[in-house]
């Protein structure tokens, strides 16, 4: 049946080839239309990892799948509630196998990622935890509102206040958390009292609904300022219903310093604890993704030339970048815009022109913002075509 597939389809347009072959959701398949770019570039071809023109971006769906198990109970046994992080993954289709599994929300870094996911069919427990600033943003903001349940987060009154006016003359209302600075020195307000006065301002805007607290990232040091900020909600009768921590590998942290939200989004790609270039490195065990890439040159016996650089991975990648599957030992220590350096001197094999290497990326949550398309992939067949539809959704 499989080697007959491509000939049976012959002459079908692209989007019924893939709705035939069940490579892709009925949700990925309604965005062709509009972008004709999200469509594969393989139709006719897509079966195996094999068959892949590079450099090509796969996930491991059974150590996805495990990751996202996992993450899932490691929240149960915390007794803490999961909403995930999706600026990870950027899909849909990872977003509700999340909120399968057991997560109670998603979190959109960006309006735009929103955007994304409500259409792709979530429409429950959504929060932007970022400062929704100026018009346009707050006129999509006031859209979204309609369509889904929406949570913002705020660190000041400028920023409440014009929310609530939009939403006054757009229609539709918002949950808000204020957001507190407990040490990240990002955004958020400075002090316990300071949330306070936001949040009794916030309580009397209209559209509004106050529902706590968030911070990030989750740390031991915070417990003194989450512990004040609470105390002080609760003697001025204000809701601390959502009291949210962040960070992966920092859900038990989340539940030591008072919240019951933890939201985590690296793990989906890299397992319980966030990879880096020492004490965890990438690893084929946690790490889901790969980069299938092949090598377009041997100039020395010493270095190869891969076909993925810094627009197939990252513009500033560390040294070493990555972990080569089939050879480890190999280190890939720089990059141009279109070629991976890799040196091989450590290496017995002899590497051949058009050999294909595995690579798993260091920072995989930016380098499938650089990909319009990802094969999931079970044992080397592919199952799935998803197309990355949040990338590059920055505002």
């Amino acid at each position: 049946m499989r080697t007959n597939l491509t000939g049976v389809l012959k002459g079908m347009s692209r989007r019924g080839w893939f709705r035939a072959a069940g490579l892709m959701t009925t949700a990925c398949l309604s965005r062709i239309s509009g972008r004709a770019h999200t469509a594969s570039h393989h139709a006719g071809r897509v079966r195996t990892v094999d068959d892949l023109d590079t450099p090509a971006m796969i996930i491991d769906l059974d150590i996805l799948e495990k990751n996202i198990r996992e993450m899932q109970e490691v929240c149960r046994k915390e007794d803490i509630r999961l909403q995930v992080h999706i600026k990870t993954h950027k899909i849909p289709e990872i977003a509700h196998m999340q909120l399968r599994q057991g997560a109670v929300g998603i979190c959109c870094q960006k309006l735009g990622e929103a955007e994304v996911m409500v259409a792709g069919g979530i429409r429950e427990n959504i929060l932007v935890p970022y400062n929704i600033v100026g018009e346009q943003k707050l006129i999509r903001l006031a859209r979204l509102a309609k369509r889904a349940g929406m949570t913002v987060a705020v660190d000041s009154e400028v920023t409440a206040k014009g929310i609530s006016e939009q939403l006054q003359r757009d229609g539709g209302s918002v949950r808000v958390l204020v957001e507190l600075d407990t040490g990240g020195k990002r955004t958020g307000v400075q002090s316990p009292q300071a949330a306070l006065e936001l949040a009794q301002k916030v309580s009397r805007m209209p559209q509004l609904e106050l529902r706590g607290v968030m911070t990030y990232p989750s740390r031991l040091e915070a417990k003194a300022f989450m512990e004040e900020t609470i105390e002080l909600f609760r003697k001025a009768g204000l809701p601390t219903e959502e009291i949210s921590g962040g960070g992966t590998g920092r859900e038990a942290i989340s539940k030591q310093i008072g919240c019951n939200v933890t939201r985590s989004g690296s793990y989906v790609f890299e397992g319980l604890q966030r990879i880096n270039t020492t004490t965890n490195p990438p690893n084929p065990m946690t790490c889901a993704t790969r980069m299938i890439v092949t090598v377009v040159s041997t100039p020395t016996p010493e270095r190869i030339i891969i076909d993925g650089g810094q627009k197939t991975f990252e513009r500033n990648p560390p040294n070493p970048y990555g972990y080569i599957v089939e050879h480890p030992e190999a280190r890939i220590y720089g990059m141009s815009v279109e070629h991976g350096h890799v040196d091989v001197s450590a290496s017995s094999h002899k590497f051949r022109v058009g050999e294909r290497l595995s690579v798993v990326p260091q920072h995989q949550g930016v380098t499938i913002n650089n990909h319009d398309e990802v094969y999931a992939v079970r044992k080397g067949l592919v199952e799935a075509v998803w197309p990355v539809a949040a990338r590059g959704r920055v505002r």
